[in-house]
Order: C-alpha cells, then structure tokens, then sequence
C-alpha cells in the first residue's frame, strides 16, 4: 500500500516552532553558567589559600585602596540603570530608554576603568596574591568590556526606525549585564577584599 503524497501547501514549516529568543537566552545562560564554573575555580582557591597562609595570600588595604569601593558602586548604579532602562523598553518610552543606556553606557566605562586598574595592581601584588586574585579580576574586567561593546550595540540597534532588533537584543544583553554586576559584588565580598560593613562605612564617609 503506497503512501498519499502530501498535498501541495501542506508541509510544516519547522521553523514556525522555535522560539529565537528563549534559545539565545539559553545560549547566553549556558555560557555565564560555564564562565561561573571557571572562575569559582579561583576564588575557591583564593578562599582556601588565605585560610592556608594569611601572611602570603591576603592583600594589604594599601594595593588597593578605594578602587574595590569604587567598584561595587558603579556595579550597583550601573545595574540600578539597567533596570531603569528595562522599564522604560517595556513601556516603549524609547528617549527614556535611550537616556538611561547612554547614562547605564558611561558608569560602565567608568567601572572598566576602575576595573582595568584593581586588574594591574593586582597583576603586581606579591607573586603569591597576584596568583588568586589576578584571574578573577581578568574575568571581570572582560566580562564589562563585553558589556560596553553590548550597550553600544543596544543603542545602535535603539536608532532604527524598526524596534525589531533591539527588541530581540535588548532582553538577552541584560542577563550579561546583570550577570555583571551581581558576580563582581559577589567575588569581591568572597575573596575578602571588603565586607558588606566596610562598604557601608566608605559611603558613609565619601558620599555624605
């Protein structure tokens, strides 16, 4: 018995059932999860080794000073922007929205720049240190050098007359954006750079 060819017209189109935005999403996920893997690999070492040996491993407040302070104010800020812009996306009050990234766009620059230098000094701290804590400033630094390069991208594709690809853009960026933030907050109060207390002391002190 031979099968009834299909009708002409009737074939599925496959592509009608994929979902673009979850799966890059899920891409963009997958990757911070792998990156997550990685670098915990070196704060656990650093959280290990300063157990081990304090006198090698913990850094002198002197490397550093302010800069890890600076840090986790502009992540803060940063982030807070983000979601600011996030709210103004949905809403599609897009000189809002633009506003706001273009703000979100130059404390990210400025937490590069802050960023790039905890990298250096930590790159020439004691042989010992610089073995802990350098790779997870690489990491960081890198990881908001890929946000500036996003938020350009996010306010080229914000121009078009057409919102159809800062639409499909803008949600997937966010997690790197976000991702950004909450994971150099993270490691700098893991590997004891400062503490929640000593933040709130220094702002306390500088901002007021």
């Amino acid at each position: 018995m031979s099968a009834h060819p299909s009708p002409p017209g009737a074939h599925i189109n496959h592509h009608e059932n994929i979902d673009s935005q979850g799966n890059a999403n899920l891409a963009v996920w997958a990757g911070l999860v792998a990156l997550t893997f990685m670098t915990a690999t070196f704060v656990a070492s650093n959280v290990y080794l300063r157990g081990w040996s304090p006198t090698k491993f913990v850094l002198k407040s002197t490397i550093l000073k302010d800069l890890p302070y600076y840090s986790v104010l502009l992540s803060v800020i940063s982030a807070v922007l983000l979601v600011g812009a996030a709210t103004f996306f949905v809403k599609d009050r897009w000189g809002a929205f633009n506003g706001t990234l273009g703000l979100a766009t130059l404390f990210y620059i400025g937490l590069a720049a802050v960023q790039f230098q905890m990298m250096l000094r930590f790159g020439h701290a004691s042989p010992q240190s610089a073995t802990i804590y350098a790779p997870t400033a690489i990491v960081q630094f890198l990881l908001t050098v890929v946000g500036v390069i996003l938020l350009a991208v996010a306010g080229w594709y914000s121009g078009f007359a057409s919102k159809a690809k800062i639409n499909a853009f803008f949600p997937v960026a966010m997690n790197v954006w976000l991702y950004t933030a909450a994971s150099g907050i993270v490691i700098l109060l893991l590997e004891d750079v400062l503490t929640v207390g000593q933040f709130a002391a220094w702002c306390g002190q500088h901002l007021t």
